[in-house]
Formats: C-alpha cells, sequence, structure tokens
C-alpha cells in the first residue's frame, strides 16, 4: 500500500479526488443546460411574447411593468402620475391571453378600489394573469447553479481527509521532517487554498443565457415603441416602494428549485438591479 500512504505520493490521490469532484459538477451542469439550449433554440424559432420575454429578462416586476404598458398602449387602461392603474370603459378586449387576464383583473379591482402596480403581483384578482403568465414562460433556468458551495464543502471534505490520512497513516509532513500529528494543523490552510477554485464557478445570483437574454429584452423593449414618457416614469421604480411584506414563495413561473426567486436583470427604463451574465460552466453561455 505504499502508492497510497508513501511519502512522495500522498496527497496525489486526494487532489486527484478534488479534481474529479470539479470534473463531475462540469459534466453535470452541462448536462442540465442540454434541455435549456434546446428550449432557448425552439424560443428564437417559434418567437416569444414580450411579456413572457420581460419576465426572463428581468422577473416578475418587469413582466408586469411590460403588461402595463402594453395595455396603456392598447388604450385599454390608463395610468396616472402616482401609478394607479384604472381599465377604461369599452376598450377592446387584448388578442394576448395572459394581457387579457391582466385587464380582467384590472376590471374587476378597478370596480371596488385602485390598481396599483406592486397588487399585480399579490392580489386574488391578478392569479390568473400569473398563472397564464407561468405556464407561458420558457423553462430556461436564470441564474447559475450553486456551483461554489459544491465545490467549497468538496474543499472542506478533501482537506480534512487528508489530514487525517496523513495522521493516521504517521506519514511525515511532505517537505518537512515534523511529527505526523502537524497534519492537524495542515487541515485549515489545505481548505483555504481548495476553497479559492470555488472562485472559477459563477456564482449562484450570476445569470444565464447572455444572448437570449438580450433577445428577451429587444423583445420587450420594441413591443414597448410609442409607450409615453409620462407612462414610464408612472411605471418605475417607485410603483413598487409600497410593497407590504409577503412569505417567503417560489416567485413568478419558477417551476422547481432550480430556479432563485432573485430579482433583476433587464435593462433600460425596467431595471430592477445590476445582475450580470456569464458565460460558460454552469453559468450557461448563449
Amino acid at each position: 500500500m505504499g502508492w497510497i500512504t508513501g511519502e512522495a505520493r500522498f496527497a496525489l490521490w486526494w487532489l486527484l479526488g478534488f479534481a474529479a469532484v470539479n470534473a463531475a459538477l462540469g459534466c453535470w451542469c452541462l448536462i442540465r443546460g442540454w434541455t435549456d439550449r434546446a428550449t432557448v433554440r425552439r424560443v428564437k424559432r417559434e418567437g416569444i411574447g414580450p411579456v413572457e420575454a420581460s419576465w426572463q429578462a428581468g422577473g416578475e416586476r418587469t413582466a408586469a411593468r411590460t403588461a402595463v404598458g402594453l395595455l396603456a398602449l392598447g388604450g385599454a387602461v390608463d395610468i396616472s402620475d402616482a401609478g394607479v392603474v384604472t381599465a377604461v370603459p369599452g376598450a377592446p378586449e387584448p388578442s394576448d391571453p395572459v394581457l387579457s387576464a391582466l385587464l380582467e383583473g384590472i376590471r374587476r379591482r378597478s370596480a371596488r378600489k385602485k390598481t396599483r402596480l406592486y397588487e399585480i403581483l399579490d392580489t386574488d384578482e391578478f392569479a390568473p394573469y400569473r398563472s397564464r403568465l407561468a405556464d407561458r414562460v420558457p423553462a430556461v433556468r436564470r441564474y447559475a447553479e450553486r456551483g461554489r458551495v459544491v465545490v467549497a464543502f468538496a474543499a472542506c471534505g478533501i482537506s480534512f481527509g487528508l489530514s487525517a490520512h496523513g495522521f493516521a497513516a504517521g506519514v511525515r509532513l511532505p517537505f518537512l521532517d515534523g511529527d505526523p500529528a502537524l497534519w492537524v494543523l495542515v487541515w485549515w490552510p489545505v481548505w483555504g487554498l481548495l476553497a479559492l477554485c470555488a472562485a472559477a464557478w459563477p456564482d449562484e445570483r450570476t445569470r444565464r443565457w447572455r444572448r437570449f437574454n438580450r433577445y428577451c429584452r429587444r423583445v420587450a423593449d420594441t413591443a414597448l415603441e410609442g409607450l409615453p414618457d409620462r407612462t414610464r416614469r408612472a411605471l418605475g421604480k417607485g410603483a413598487f416602494r409600497r410593497t407590504p411584506p409577503r412569505p417567503r414563495r417560489a416567485q413568478g413561473p419558477a417551476r422547481s428549485k432550480r430556479d432563485a426567486p432573485h430579482q433583476g436583470g433587464g435593462s433600460g427604463w425596467s431595471d430592477d438591479t445590476g445582475t450580470s451574465s456569464c458565460g460558460g460552466g454552469c453559468g450557461g453561455g448563449d
């Protein structure tokens, strides 16, 4: 068994195990991305609605802004400077089922009280709108996997195993003629060095599919061309400042734990936060 405990090659097998964890994580991310890539190609080939594109590019708030803006462009709603949305009597019915569900909710709520933009995300009147939007948004993960967490835990396990193995086998530290008990002290610096490899993986808050996100933003921006500046200001960030606290739950069309309930993305007037996109690996590409 000298090939395992030999001083010259003692740490090699543990480091190879750490490299294997990183390689397996990369393969896992690549396999998980196949379905997303097929969905992105299909959406680009068949097209996507502006509200669904806004959700992909910026989240549920951006989608709500886009939907209300499209209704305003069609003359179906009126938006005051304070951000109050009111249905216009006798307005034509939108052909888009998502917009139709939203307009119906605004009509029902306008009969009783004022409608503000943040209420579209919470109140029961707009549950049909949220349900239809969730069914139509592309099933594409918007954020990177938690590769950094996996690598950090792997670094902890490998460093502990390396130190424990060296101590139990009585192996002298490489380049040192000290007591094998010193392996106990080596655990922490080795863990720190291996954990640095986690920086090579994208953060879980990093956006995936840069080109697809830009494509979705262009679709939404094109659909909103001609929207008056006054309406854009009324639908700005201030429209969400009085959002009431709500319990933590999956937001919008996030159908599984693959999507963290982040806000952000988008560009121009519809920005919520300035989250960035990423390239290959778990962060995806395209």
